[in-house]
Parts: structure tokens; C-alpha cells; sequence
């Protein structure tokens, strides 16, 4: 039980910490607690309808469709870009998208950032507590810690960029920007969960390719499929963190508001005197 307790914080603890960093970044207008608690909120039964799509989709098209295994390379594509990738970004689009959309706080450039973040952390936390207290692993908390949860965090980056952007489009009455950058900002995460999806359950085949090798040179083969995948993982989470600094200053030091400030807003120039 006090292993579960202890694992189940360090599944809470890096999502709580980048949700902070995302916050302590939005400078000109801070977000109220309200409109973070209400996103928060509306990701949960999204969390759920995520599984039942993915659950659904993985029976359907992988199963009765296409006669695809766990273990299967081209099915893992398939699944990891086609269904897991967009279902769980949809989910998280839809958690921040439906409390602050038509809300006057969203009036600044980075405030897309700050609600897709919260929902795309609320996600990877619970994602975090079904995997450490399924595995009671510590190596799978700091796994995920290190890896996974700063996966979430910058789709939630991206997504968050074009959202901001769609606002801003429907601001102006430019329909058709709204549109494409409401699509972009579905889009471009979806394809970059995929990405890293696939490079980590393309593992599983590759295993067995290696298990089930009848040669020296089959071995070899896998042997070194195995490196250059755990090469492109490692390369694709330097650049997750690199990604992350860079924009996060940037997006942050670029802010402004779109649209007029709430009433009562203070300069943070003032706030800090205060």
C-alpha cells in the first residue's frame, strides 16, 4: 500500500511541475483558478471517451478490418498514428477547447498555451496513476516521468499555439483561418504523438524478431533495427526538451492580448511592486 501511495505521487508530481512552469510563463494576463479547475473538470470524461475510441477503433479496424496483432510493425503504424495519436488529442482538444472558448479571459496570445497544457496534463496524470499502479514499478514512474509526461506537455505546446491562433482568426472574422488553425492544432500534435508512439511500441516486434531469429545475421538485423530505434527515441526526447525551452521563452516574451483585458487587470510590472 505505501509503495502504491508513493508511486502514485510520482506519477502526480512531474505533470503538477510543468503545469506550474506553463503558468509562471503566461506573464501578461494570468489565467484565474476558475477557468483551470473548469478544464480540468471537462478532460475527465474525455480521458474516458478516449479509451472507449481507442478500444473501439483498435477492435474494429486493427482487429476485424485489417487482422492486425499487438506485435505487428505495420499495425503498430497504423494504430499509433491512425487511432491513438487522434483520439487522445481530440480528447484533450475537446477538454480545453469547450470551458474557454467563448471565455473573456481567453484574450491573449499565450492563453491557448495554458488551457491545452492543463488539459493535455490532466490527461498524462491519470494516464501516469493507471500505469504505475498497474506496473508498481518505480522504473515506470520515472520512465514516463522523464519521458512520456513531457511527450504530453508539448502536444499540448503545439496544440495550443494554433488554438490561440484559431481564436485570434475568429477574433478578426477570418473564418477560414479559425478553420485551418483549429485543424492544424489537431493535426500537428496527432502526428507527433504517433511518432513517438510508434518508436516506443516498435519495440515489441522487434523483440521477437530477435527471439525468433534463426541465424547469426537475423540476429544482427534486429539487433541493430533495436539500436537504430532507441536512437531516434532518444533523439526525438532531446528534442521534445529542446522544443519545450525554446518555445515556451518564446511564446511567452511574444504575448499580448487579442482582445480587451478583463476588468480589474493589473500590469504584472504593478503586481510585482505590490
Amino acid at each position: 500500500m505505501i509503495l502504491l501511495i508513493i508511486l502514485v505521487i510520482l506519477a502526480i508530481i512531474p505533470g503538477v511541475v510543468l503545469l506550474l512552469i506553463s503558468g509562471k510563463m503566461d506573464r501578461v494576463d494570468k489565467e484565474s483558478p476558475g477557468i483551470i479547475v473548469s478544464i480540468l473538470l471537462m478532460e475527465l470524461p474525455f480521458i474516458i471517451a478516449a479509451a472507449l475510441l481507442e478500444g473501439i477503433f483498435d477492435d474494429f479496424i486493427m482487429g476485424e478490418l485489417l487482422g492486425f496483432d499487438e506485435a505487428n510493425l505495420i499495425g503498430i503504424i497504423i494504430r499509433c498514428f491512425l487511432i491513438i495519436g487522434p483520439a487522445e488529442e481530440f480528447c484533450k482538444m475537446m477538454g480545453a477547447r469547450i470551458p474557454t472558448w467563448k471565455s473573456p479571459q481567453f484574450n491573449c496570445k499565450y492563453d491557448g498555451i495554458v488551457y491545452c497544457t492543463t488539459s493535455a496534463m490532466c490527461f498524462a496524470i491519470i494516464e501516469n496513476i493507471l500505469y504505475v499502479a498497474t506496473s508498481q514499478s518505480f522504473v515506470t514512474a520515472i520512465f514516463r516521468a522523464f519521458m512520456s509526461v513531457p511527450g504530453h506537455f508539448m502536444f499540448g505546446v503545439c496544440m495550443g499555439i494554433f488554438y490561440s491562433r484559431a481564436k485570434i482568426a475568429d477574433v478578426k472574422g477570418d473564418v477560414a483561418g479559425r478553420k485551418k488553425n483549429m485543424l492544424i492544432a489537431l493535426l500537428v500534435p496527432a502526428a507527433i504523438h504517433g511518432l513517438y508512439d510508434t518508436l516506443c511500441f516498435a519495440g515489441v516486434p522487434l523483440a521477437l524478431m530477435t527471439e525468433n531469429a534463426e541465424s547469426t545475421g537475423e540476429i544482427l538485423a534486429s539487433a541493430g533495427l533495436m539500436i537504430i530505434l532507441l536512437g531516434a527515441l532518444f533523439l526525438l526526447i532531446i528534442g521534445i526538451y529542446v522544443f519545450l525551452f525554446i518555445t515556451l521563452r518564446k511564446e511567452s516574451k511574444g504575448d499580448y492580448f487579442f482582445a480587451p483585458p478583463m476588468p480589474g487587470w493589473v500590469p504584472e510590472r504593478i503586481r510585482k511592486k505590490k
